[in-house]
């Protein structure tokens, strides 16, 4: 049943393991699941958040995984299902930019959800969330999903798959049969950030994280997949990629590849925003402080590649924004509420902000974005906007920023790790709660009781 491209997904799968990883990989795990964490807390209230809680709650199994937050416990799938929403709902959780962009700890909940449920070793978690990372960026680098109406969560199928064959210790062929299981029956359309955006945004990462667990306990049970997932006539390749995709290149990006670290490559954020925004809410910032008074500006003019464009400025939707999902995915009311407010928090999104009648007025007269060769040159090397200010008395102000704080090419320190997760759960968590759940994630490969690491992030509300 199996093609060139699932056999090397489940033999790398076999091969990778905690002895393999190199000490900085083993540390930039610990550093994501900080920060997935943290973006968890923040989500934990959120309105698709407590949906998808309500939905585990009518699964409570105390043999199953910590439902993060609330201490309960449900089946993996469904507890992977709850977490991974709350994780992704605020769009704060990290982010790779290439062929296609992905937000590759999605594969984080699934797997500690597998790995508590199972009693599984923590420093086999951390070599699975290593290998996940490695096939989510790997294949972000082949073949672009969005191009033909695909959503990139389709790669997050994949690769928790292959992160939890290797937790499971699954067999090459179950891997196999794993991913056809997975990837076949559940191929996750574009439309989800397609026009006005739904709360579903938030969820579909999650969704297709499900899936994959699903899959994997499917395989162990004997079921068998579709043949050919990837390269049959009717696969992922032909109907999803458009042939984009090299069966040779993947191969030979997995071929004797048991120390995965592409996860060093990937970008943490610094707002809660499409990652895109970084870079031009940097730029903003920093002209805002030239500025004395808003009125003083004629026009804003933005300069972005093509990516950035497409997905964050070409929708009308992105221009008078009527949900967060949509405003924190649009580029012009981002800038124009940074300038304004001198920030951008939470309260950027609120339904109050997005009706303020001046910002949309200002949308509509004042502000453009563009692209431009330079910009589409810096990508995905970077993540370049420009931002060009003119004011009244005929002065223009320019700033371009292409590697924002947490890109790989700028990366977050551990202290600055160590704030947002802070200022992520604060209100939420207790001081001592803060303190004590950094120690046991920084000594993750130490950890062997997962009820008691989460109760350091048990919510008392």
């Amino acid at each position: 049943m199996s093609d060139r491209i699932t056999k090397a997904l489940a033999q790398f799968a076999a091969r990778v393991s905690y002895d393999t990883l190199t000490e900085r990989t083993i540390s930039e795990v610990k550093r994501r699941v900080i920060d997935t964490i943290g973006c968890l807390i923040s989500g934990y209230d959120e309105d698709a958040s407590a949906a998808a809680r309500k939905l585990a709650d009518r699964y409570i199994n105390d043999k199953g995984a910590t439902i993060i937050g609330s201490g309960r416990k449900a089946p993996a799938d469904i507890a992977a299902f709850a977490n991974g929403t709350a994780i992704r709902y605020l769009d704060y959780n990290d982010t790779y930019l290439s062929i296609e962009p992905l937000h590759p700890s999605d594969v984080i909940a699934p797997l500690i959800a597998l790995a508590e449920e199972r009693g599984i070793s923590t420093k086999r978690l951390i070599a699975a969330i290593a290998a996940a990372y490695e096939i989510g960026v790997i294949f972000c680098d082949e073949a672009s999903l969005k191009s033909n109406g695909w959503d990139h969560v389709n790669y997050i199928t994949v690769a928790t798959v292959v992160g939890g064959a290797n937790l499971l210790g699954l067999s090459v062929d179950e891997t196999e049969q794993a991913l056809a299981l997975a990837i076949v029956p559940h191929a996750a359309m574009r439309q989800t950030r397609n026009g006005e955006i739904s709360m579903w945004k938030g969820a579909a990462a999650a969704n297709a994280a499900r899936n994959a667990v699903f899959a994997l306990q499917l395989a162990e049970c004997g079921m068998k997949g579709p043949y050919e997932p990837f390269e049959g006539t009717m696969g992922v390749n032909y109907l999803m990629l458009n042939q984009k995709l090299n069966p040779e290149s993947v191969v030979a990006k997995l071929a004797d590849n048991d120390s995965p670290d592409r996860i060093t490559i990937t970008y943490v954020k610094n707002w809660a925003v499409e990652y895109m925004t970084q870079s031009a809410i940097e730029a903003a910032l920093a002209l805002r402080e030239q500025i004395k008074d808003l009125s003083d500006v004629e026009q804003i003019h933005i300069e972005t590649f093509q990516l950035a464009y497409d997905v964050l400025a070409k929708d009308k939707q992105k221009w008078e924004p009527k949900t967060r999902e949509t405003a924190d995915h649009s580029l012009p009311y981002i800038v124009m509420a940074a300038l304004e407010d001198n920030k951008i928090d939470l309260e950027t999104f609120s339904a109050a902000r997005l009706a303020d009648s001046r910002t949309l007025e200002r949308l509509k007269t004042i502000i453009t974005v563009v692209v431009t060769d330079e910009m589409n040159a810096g990508y995905p090397d970077g993540n370049p906007n420009r931002i060009t200010i003119s004011l009244r008395d005929g002065s223009k102000l320019k700033k371009l920023v292409k590697h924002p704080a947490g890109h790989s090419g700028n990366p977050m320190s551990n202290e600055q790790i160590e704030k947002k997760f802070l200022r992520l759960t604060d209100g939420y968590l207790t001081e001592e709660q803060q303190k004590q759940g950094l120690q046991h994630i920084w000594s993750l490969e130490n950890q062997s009781d997962y009820s008691a690491l989460f109760k350091h992030f048990q919510i008392n509300s």
